[in-house]
């Protein structure tokens, strides 16, 4: 099968889907890897050390032509004029949040492939690094601007408890997985409390336990404690994602014009939708705005101002399913591999994954059912 590797368009975005690493395992395999000109620069990998492993570096429009183009972020508009029948695009596609890149993808007869699907042992195994390095990088951006000279609140999240006894800032998580817990962490790190709002009772249960004897409290999620709960952050952070579909705005407008001026708000789940009604997704070189006196951090691709990191975490886990797919045909490997059949998100124009079928109320096909 021929590989295609494509520099990622999006702005500020220095992952790349494929090291060096996986280009060779990928053409010891028997595969032709292309790896466009400097798709690896943003991470650290040379076009010379691509060669090095089997690959061969060519144009954007050349590593389109591609089988399987292997990407991190979905398709910029002007790259729509590449898709082709029966060709099969993996990354983070995030394609509840666009209807006309579906509608494209329909047109021509195209499958993809969306990691952020891709359930295994009901978890989001590819998401879940990064939803880690979000999270986590979410705390570091709340402190951030938090200061006066970002347009907060001017206060200092650590406080000065040792010497005066200046408090320390609250930052209210909401949601309480894997996104939610590294922020967590962090806000702890900086001597913040920690507010955690949850739905399922036994992560509930499960959050209480692991931060017995911390500064954290932990909230069941209702729209009443939600409204409580959110006057008292200096950051608010949503974790909330539903794979495949846009989540509903659950932090309304009139939530957010209670909180404090100067506190932050920052949506990890932008790229899907987000669920706060008054963010919009922003760019890591233009990241904030203001909005009820409350400065909004709205950058869908977060992971991407720390690519070498990311990069190395993406692609640990997607080699596997790349190389079974390579190798056995994307059919054959669907039957064998229930995990990967999560993430098909679009088989040759039909949409074979039910939150993204909702979202845009398009017709759903069971995948199995299709290639059966």
């Amino acid at each position: 099968m021929k590989v295609g590797v494509v520099k990622e368009l999006k702005q500020g975005e220095g992952r790349v889907a494929c090291t060096p690493e996986n280009v060779r395992k990928l053409t010891e395999a028997g595969h032709e890897v292309v790896v466009e000109k400097n798709a690896g620069v943003g991470s650290g990998f040379t076009d010379e050390m691509y060669q090095a492993e089997g690959g061969t570096i060519v144009t954007h429009e050349q590593a389109w032509e591609a089988d399987l183009v292997i990407k991190v972020k979905e398709p910029h508009e002007s790259e729509y004029k590449f898709f082709k029948k029966d060709q099969i695009i993996w990354g983070f596609l995030h394609l509840a949040s666009s209807k006309e890149i579906v509608e494209k993808m329909q047109s021509v007869g195209m499958t993809a492939i969306s990691g952020e699907t891709i359930i295994k042992d009901g978890k989001a195994e590819l998401l879940a690094p990064m939803s880690a390095i979000a999270g986590q990088r979410s705390a570091i951006m709340g402190a951030y601007y938090s200061e006066a000279q970002h347009g907060g609140q001017g206060t200092l999240v650590t406080g000065v408890k040792e010497i005066v006894d200046i408090p320390s800032s609250t930052y209210v998580i909401f949601g309480g997985g894997v996104a939610a817990t590294n922020a967590a962490n962090i806000a702890l790190g900086l001597n913040a409390k920690v507010i955690i709002i949850e739905l399922n009772d036994d992560r509930i249960e499960y959050l209480k336990s692991q931060y017995a004897g911390k500064d954290v409290e932990v909230v069941k999620s209702t729209p009443e404690n939600l409204s409580e709960q959110i006057k008292k952050a200096d950051v608010f952070i949503s974790t909330i994602l539903i794979p495949g579909a846009k989540p509903p705005k659950l932090v309304k407008r009139e939530m957010v014009q209670s909180m404090k001026k100067g506190s932050v708000i920052i949506d990890i789940a932008i790229d899907q939708g987000g669920t706060v009604e008054t963010i919009r997704p922003t760019t890591i070189s233009d990241p904030i705005y203001i909005e009820e006196g409350v400065i909004h951090y709205g950058v869908p691709n977060q992971p991407g101002a720390v690519p070498r990191t990311s990069t190395m975490a993406l692609a640990q886990g997607n080699i596997d399913y790349l190389l079974e797919i390579c190798n056995k045909g994307l059919e054959q490997a669907i039957k064998d591999n229930q995990p990967l059949s999560t993430g098909v998100n679009v088989y040759k124009g039909q949409v074979t994954n039910k939150g993204l079928a909702d979202s845009h109320d398009m017709e759903y096909k069971e995948i199995l059912n299709v290639i059966a």
